[in-house]
């Protein structure tokens, strides 16, 4: 499924949970290059830079949907990780359950070595990027036994993660 297929399938592939473990420090698009420079210039995410997210995490809320990450970071923070944390911080606003793993804390815990998206215990969609960062495709996988190992990944990432405020506020990192 190419990216703007999945981004409009979004809403739709889950009913009641949305679950995303995230293991990259740099998610590379020519708009991320751009909103990183800005940010790192002193500009801040306006609306329209968040709409489409905000729109999503607005329209799951009103459906009785919840949504939830983990991102493993590397330590000392990348300017890239720099500008996605803060823009958590709206994410988190809206409604999503964002948490944090430096990745020296997730190297025991035997996550797998991609990203993927967990909907209603029951699909997953595995995320496939080249080797800069930018998303190439996703690949909904419902095999059970796959769809189990993330569930129990998504288990001990969640687990294990601090809450993105509080990782905020006491990293020096950040």
């Amino acid at each position: 499924m190419t990216p703007a297929e999945f981004d409009g399938w979004f809403a739709g592939l889950f009913e009641r949970e949305a679950f995303r473990l995230e293991l990259l420090d740099c998610y590379d698009s020519p708009a991320a290059r751009e909103r990183v420079q800005r940010f790192m210039a002193g500009e801040r995410e306006g609306q329209p830079a968040r709409a489409f997210w905000d729109g999503l995490l607005a329209e799951a809320r009103r459906a009785g949907k919840s949504m939830s990450r983990v991102h493993v970071v590397s330590e000392p923070l990348t300017n890239y990780l720099r500008w996605e944390l803060d823009y958590y911080r709206g994410s988190v606003a809206a409604g999503e359950d964002i948490r944090i793993i430096p990745r020296a804390r997730a190297a025991g815990l035997d996550l797998p070595g991609f990203d993927f998206w967990l909907f209603d215990g029951r699909a997953a969609a595995v995320m496939v990027y080249d080797e800069r960062g930018a998303w190439l495709h996703s690949e909904i996988v419902t095999d059970l036994g796959f769809v189990a190992a993330c569930c129990h990944w998504r288990d001990v990432a969640m687990h294990h993660a601090t809450e993105l405020g509080t990782y905020m506020a006491g990293s020096e990192a950040v």
